[in-house]
């Protein structure tokens, strides 16, 4: 499959290395730990992942749960809503090309956000300028393995008022209408001053190709307008507010985590024919027939751009922020005790921060098998790591 798409040429480099640790996953090749059974004394091998962020089914899995368990922890336990901003075709492939420009609209989505919550808050009778916070999820993909950059915003139903957190009643869709144009307001200083990119190489050719797929899927009717669906519509931009889970609803807020950090490539989706083609079944019940190379090639358009978050914080949620131990839950595990002052001269030690999940419990949370326990029913101990 990889022999079939290098054969065409003009990829850089970096390309094919996805490629292949995309191919090399899961397998010996990045390392392995050898585990022993006590009882039976069978030795199993545990390949480790590419940890890579780009479109490896089994990386995706692992980062979506780690995640989640890591939002889990930090995230009060409250009301939240998703907001979800799609940007019209037009303009998918400019911030494919320049990153910075979906920060534009990231940013400007989040204030116009905050500051619909704010004016909701004055109508309560809050007094001085209230708080709020946000979880941005950034996605390059769609369930159809077409390139479309999206932002899933997780966003708290209420603002902080000092330590105390004051809910605010669900938006209208009047609402929704108001927050996509005061974004569009915003985001219009940017965008109307860029000149049309155009691809320099192979690669960036076939992103656009990427940001051009549509499905043949007929007429879709229009729900901009709908009442009660909290969907707006504006220049080629839509903005969904529909979905939003409850403060005690703790599996609905780690379900949505995991939706926002997913990868793009649901390995139960594809399946091989038996004429050697790739069969990929969408969200929309559209089954795509791809051969290898077309299936590589809409894999290669999936690469996230190198060194861009996508997970980011805002407001009282983001680490800079002075009142983020106030509305954070506090830590269940005690403080390790403070470490004795270094000598004079000498260099500060830097302590590691432990992960939030060892890498045991992320497997079994991930696929549900514990690497420990042999099917025997014995315990497995590690006998060697091999990187």
């Amino acid at each position: 499959m990889l022999a079939a798409a290098e054969a065409q040429g003009g990829f850089p480099k970096r390309v094919y290395e996805e490629v292949r640790r995309f191919l090399g996953c899961g397998d010996l090749r990045r390392g392995f730990t050898l585990a022993k059974c006590d009882t039976c004394k069978e030795s199993t091998l545990i390949a480790f992942s590419c940890k890579k962020r780009g479109w490896c089914p089994s990386c995706g899995a692992r980062r979506a749960h780690e995640t989640a368990a890591h939002l889990m922890e930090v995230l009060p336990k409250i009301a939240y809503r998703q907001w979800t901003l799609s940007a019209p075709f037009a303009l998918r492939w400019p911030v494919v090309k320049e990153p910075r420009l979906l920060r534009v609209l990231e940013r400007c989505l989040t204030r116009a956000i905050f500051r619909w919550q704010r004016a909701q808050a004055k109508q309560l009778g809050l007094l001085g300028k209230p708080q709020c916070g946000a979880v941005c999820f950034v996605q390059f993909f769609s369930s159809s393995l077409a390139l479309q950059p999206h932002l899933h915003l997780l966003v708290p139903e209420g603002v902080w008022s000092g330590a105390a957190f004051v809910a605010l009643p669900r938006p209208s869709q009047e609402d929704v209408e108001v927050v996509l144009a005061r974004m569009l307001s915003q985001a219009k200083r940017t965008f109307e001053a860029l000149e049309q990119p155009w691809p320099q190489d192979a690669f960036e050719a076939l992103q656009l190709q990427g940001a051009q797929e549509r499905l043949n899927l007929g007429d879709e009717p229009n729900f901009g307008g709908s009442p009660g669906r909290l969907l707006a519509v504006g220049e080629g931009f839509s903005l969904h507010a529909a979905t939003h889970v409850h403060e005690n609803d703790t599996d609905g807020l780690s379900r949505l985590c995991r939706y926002g950090a997913r990868g793009p490539v649901a390995e139960a989706r594809l399946s091989q024919r038996d004429d050697g083609k790739y069969a990929y079944e969408t969200k929309k019940g559209v089954t795509l027939v791809l051969s290898s190379e077309q299936l590589v090639r809409r894999l290669l358009w999936l690469i996230p751009p190198a060194k861009f978050h996508l997970t980011s914080f805002h407001g009282v949620l983001s680490s800079h922020a002075a009142a983020r131990a106030t509305v954070t839950p506090k830590p269940s595990s005690p403080a390790p005790p403070a470490a004795a002052a270094p000598a004079p001269g000498a260099s500060p030690v830097k302590v590691k921060k432990r992960p939030t999940l060892d890498w045991a419990a992320l497997h079994a949370k991930t696929w549900g098998v514990d690497v420990w326990l042999c099917p025997c029913g014995g315990k497995r101990k590690v006998t060697a790591i091999v990187t």
